[in-house]
């Protein structure tokens, strides 16, 4: 494509407007529906130049208010619009929408607790609700409320139980619209809860609390009861009475009728778990010792839940906001990584998301009292399977395990290092003398700085890989998307250069390729280029749960990151893949099992019948084969009844998380 028929696309795509970034015009589709300031009349008003000119003042006239010059201000302005424009860092995508603009800055990222009373409970429904309407992603623990049946003593009657008011909250969001988007939900239950049964076997009936992921809370004894089987039943605890798992019985109503006692040793309940997790990847599990081992705030309490994609474990009312460096621009042509690039790039962007705290407001005053008191910032990765492409590195490798180590550690001690800097220029975090900071004697800004998210839409921003995930697949079509009958066919453009330099880049080995998603059944591939360019399902679960593992060992607070097996994996493959990521030291592990979920009728485009959708199939069903949505799974699926509910254009379905190409509305059902 010339420039001219390239500029042409662009003003097509931006109603009249083009730009000199690198953006693929799969990537401008996006920023367009997403991004772009528009007017009253929903016309875009900025070029993607203006936009970042638009965060990066509003992020440096921070500056001002810890009286820098206009000199001093217009350098950090001049930075921080550099690290964007040159695709090495973003803040999430609700900063790169509303910074500077007319809307409210909210982060992703909040936990509410649940406390055992119905003030509590409707108080929460209550201020959880105005944060999803200003677009915020939820977490809630479910076991600080009493088990089904117990008394209450105000009305003297039965609590209905945590699982029943899970389903209050889950109708309730499911009419809340945040900027045209569902909110997506994080229900969190400790494994010593007496109602941990009800909870495991809550979204047992595939759509059931679709606007919730729910997450199982292990504990380091239940996790060692499980890896030795110990033959002793595993009890509960309320209120400091020991009690046997329950099997709550409820009437059609959802009414509480009785609840029975089960024996049961730890093993048998960690059974039940993976059997649901292994028919249709819920729930989760999260590994709540362990993240209070590094707990920066112990004197606010433990930490009882995390986000609705599981990187950001927080106190009652927390906040973190999250922002992304795109690994692939530090890849050297050389086969090296620009490290001394990386440590000015990552101290950078620790002082623009340090900013964001600033300028962010929270329509719940607890909230904004809260985040402001620790000052925590996510900051993570994305790219990281494109940069092992381009320095020709296995991601199942011993030498990508060491990678993976060797970058998140330089980010995490750059990062502290700047926090440090920061709290010397502008002060420590409120809570600072609460935190094991004052204990070590060391000043800093944030209460936590590193994560690593799932990127989502902002890694189709700029065409890499989400996260810390390998690519699903190496070439793809987009089918029936922004509303219309435009398709457009992905090709991993990695993948492409090493093609065309073998001289095997021809049609039919990209439709061989786009049929398989993988490179490895195609024998003209010569073997050391399958090695490097592996897909999620040519990776082993273990090694999966090793590249976590060497991520985490670097990250204050934890990773979203699935663990894939098979279709063929069985439930004691995916029970040891559990034990290993708490051996290894995650904070939580997701697992998926291809094929496992009714929604999900294929991964990859086979056969030329799925992608026409054709041949007796329903006349909804279509491939939508996108890049990762914002939500731990980032699947591809066929999917039948893909229909938009507000505005009936089709829609792209991960792991039972939906986003529509058109309107943007999304929920999640896990």
């Amino acid at each position: 494509m010339d420039n001219n028929d390239l500029y042409e696309k662009q003003r097509e795509i931006m109603e009249g407007r083009t730009t000199d970034l690198p953006f693929s015009l799969n990537a401008l589709q996006v920023v367009a529906k997403r991004y772009l300031v528009r007017d009253e009349e929903g016309n875009i008003t900025e070029s993607p130049e203006e936009m970042f000119e638009r965060v990066s003042k509003a992020l440096a006239d921070v500056e001002l208010r810890y009286g820098k010059s206009q000199e001093e201000v217009e350098k950090v302005r001049s930075q921080f619009f550099d690290v964007l424009t040159s695709f090495t860092f973003s803040p999430a995508g609700r900063t790169l929408a509303n910074a500077g603009g007319p809307t409210r800055l909210v982060s992703n990222c909040i936990v509410l607790n649940i406390q055992d009373s119905m003030e509590s409970i409707f108080q929460t429904l209550k201020d959880a609700s105005l944060l999803q309407q200003a677009g915020s992603g939820l977490g809630f623990p479910l076991h600080l409320m009493r088990p089904a049946g117990y008394r209450t003593i105000k009305s003297r009657g039965m609590a209905s139980g945590p699982v029943s008011f899970l389903r209050v909250f889950n109708s309730a969001f499911g009419v809340i619209k945040q900027q045209n988007r569902h909110g997506a939900n994080m229900a969190v239950m400790r494994v010593d809860h007496p109602d941990i049964l009800e909870f495991v076997h809550s979204k047992k009936i595939e759509g059931d609390i679709r606007n919730f992921n729910v997450s199982v809370g292990l504990t380091s004894e239940f996790m060692q009861q499980v890896k030795w089987n110990s033959s002793e039943p595993w009890y509960c605890n309320w209120n400091g009475t020991k009690m046997k798992p329950r099997r709550v019985v409820r009437n059609d109503n959802f009414s509480f009728v009785s609840a029975e006692e089960v024996t049961m040793t730890a093993r048998e309940l960690f059974q039940e778990i993976i059997e649901c997790a292994w028919k249709n990847g819920e729930p989760g599990c999260v590994f709540l010792d362990t993240v209070n081992d590094s707990n920066p705030i112990p004197e606010l309490g433990r930490l009882e839940a995390c986000n609705p994609c599981g990187e950001q474990f927080l106190h009652d009312g927390d906040v973190c906001n999250l922002g992304s460096i795109n690994l692939e621009k530090f890849a050297k042509d050389d086969g090296n990584i620009d490290y001394e690039k990386l440590r000015n790039v990552t101290r950078i962007a620790t002082r623009m998301l340090d900013n964001v705290i600033d300028l962010s407001d929270f329509p719940v005053e607890k909230i904004n009292n809260v985040f402001r008191g620790n000052r925590r910032i996510g900051l993570g990765i994305m790219g990281f399977a494109d940069l092992l492409y381009k320095i020709r590195v296995p991601y199942n490798s011993m030498e990508g395990f060491d990678i993976a180590e060797k970058i998140m550690g330089c980010i995490q001690r750059s990062s502290h290092e700047m926090s440090h800097e920061l709290a010397e220029e502008k002060g420590m975090f409120p809570n600072w003398e609460k935190s094991v900071y004052k204990q070590r004697g060391i000043s800093m800004r944030n209460a936590a700085l590193t994560n690593i998210a799932p990127t989502g839409t902002i890694s189709m921003v700029y065409d890499v890989s989400g996260g810390v995930e390998p690519y699903f697949a190496l070439a793809y079509h987009y089918q029936n998307i922004l509303g219309g009958d435009v398709e457009l066919y992905y090709m991993n453009k990695h993948l492409r250069a090493e093609l065309e330099r073998l001289g095997l880049y021809t049609e039919d080995i990209m439709e061989r390729i786009s049929n398989e998603g993988t490179l490895q059944n195609i024998p003209e591939i010569p073997e050391e280029t399958k090695r490097i360019f592996v897909t999620s399902m040519d990776i082993s679960a273990a090694d999966h749960t090793r590249m976590q593992a060497a991520f985490q060992r670097h990250i204050d607070n934890a990773i979203s990151k699935t663990i894939n097996f098979p279709n063929g994996a069985t439930q004691e493959d995916v029970l040891q893949g559990y034990i290993l990521a708490w051996e290894l030291g995650c904070k939580g592990c997701t697992v998926y099992r291809d094929g496992s979920r009714n929604e999900q009728i294929l991964n990859i485009k086979k056969t030329e019948d799925a992608k026409q959708g054709t041949n007796g199939k329903d006349e909804n069903e279509m491939v939508v084969v996108t890049e990762q949505n914002d939500d731990p799974h980032g699947k591809h699926e066929v999917i039948k009844s893909g229909k938009c509910p507000d505005c009936e254009a089709p829609l792209t379905i991960s792991e039972g998380c939906y986003t529509c190409v058109q309107c943007g509305s999304s929920a999640c059902s896990i």
